[in-house]
């Protein structure tokens, strides 16, 4: 399991998700419900928490790019997280998709930190 989450392998049942629609290739992650960061409740902690669930949740986004992946047990990293979600919602476009894509794939291929 180490191995697989290290390498980011555990992300590729998602592309099932992806094929049926359920999911895209770019947009926040999907948070399951009652999801804490810093140990409250993500709704409590950032008041527009929940305009991040107007668009289809993704396997990667600005937010992972930026290096806001993971658990968030820090409340500065939880709402830039959001924030980061936010301004992929206010940006969005299939231009800006694609920079996303690239750029996660770059990163992969480097050694970077994952998305």
């Amino acid at each position: 399991g180490k191995f697989l989450r290290k390498n980011n392998i555990d992300e590729l049942p998602q592309l099932i998700n992806i094929l049926r629609g359920d999911m895209s290739f770019v947009g926040p992650r999907c948070h399951p419900i009652g999801m804490l960061a810093a140990g409250q409740l993500y709704e409590n902690l950032v008041p527009s928490y929940h305009a991040r669930h107007k668009t289809v949740p993704g396997l990667t986004g600005l937010a992972q790019l930026n290096g806001y992946r993971g658990p968030t047990t820090n409340k500065e990293r939880a709402i830039k997280r959001i924030a980061f979600d936010r301004l992929y919602l206010r940006k969005q476009s299939f231009t800006l998709d694609l920079k996303i894509i690239a750029l996660t794939a770059f990163k992969e291929m480097s050694g970077g930190t994952g998305c």
